[in-house]
């Protein structure tokens, strides 16, 4: 294959991949439109990320409601658990901001160590989740393990969510107005892309213990 062969297969695969992000993002925020169901469109956004990443699959609207409908209540569940995590966590941290003094110290690390359970529990319990068959409990005692065991990765992952998050909040208004459509097209897939890359390899690695759900239907 000469260079320009390489160039031209290595464009067309570039923009499949991006094609494909986009339809995931706009999957995940038409799904997770009523609230309650944030939990499983995330599982779903979760398994479609993984396979991108692998590089397993690319049938990503049949893979994104399988997953969807996989355990849609214990995923309703951990969205409603993430979700007043993350309340409580904003809360907390709002809170030691508009304190003063010794008080503002300590009520920032309180909020920091919830933040950072919180995080570690979004982290990975979507992933988990979307690949492994598991009660609510064991799903979030694995997903807090694998953050501890994984502390590099774990950092990562956030730092995958945190700096388009940051970008958002942080750009001036009118830079927005030019490139909020980017939020909208990739805003949650592209962080969930290259997150799945960190929780497959995290997961690859402490793999053994559970039993993949494609796995046990296929026998069934």
């Amino acid at each position: 294959m000469n260079g320009k062969s390489k160039l031209a297969s290595s464009l067309g695969v570039f923009l499949r991949r991006l094609c494909d992000l986009m339809v995931l993002n706009i999957l995940w925020i038409l799904c997770s439109l009523p609230v309650f169901t944030l939990g499983p469109a995330t599982s779903a956004l979760a398994r479609v990320s993984l396979n991108l990443a692998r590089d397993e699959s690319e049938a990503v609207v049949r893979n994104f409601f399988l997953a969807f409908r996989r355990d849609f209540g214990k995923a309703v569940i951990l969205g409603l658990i993430g979700l007043a995590g993350l309340v409580i966590a904003v809360s907390d941290i709002v809170f030691a901001i508009s304190l003063s003094g010794g008080m503002r110290i300590v009520f920032l690390i309180v909020a920091i160590l919830v933040s950072s359970l919180v995080f570690s529990y979004l982290a990975y319990v979507f992933a988990l989740h979307a690949s492994f068959e598991n009660s609510v409990a064991g799903q979030i005692r694995n997903a807090l393990s694998l953050a501890a065991a994984a502390p590099v990765d774990t950092l990562m992952i956030w730092v995958c969510f945190a700096v388009p998050t940051a970008a958002f909040m942080l750009l001036p208004r009118y830079i927005l107005v030019y490139i909020g459509f980017l939020y909208i097209l990739f805003g949650i897939s592209c962080p969930a892309y290259f997150a799945a890359g960190h929780q497959a390899k995290v997961i690859a690695r402490f793999d053994g213990t559970q039993r993949p759900q494609e796995e046990k239907q296929t026998d069934q």
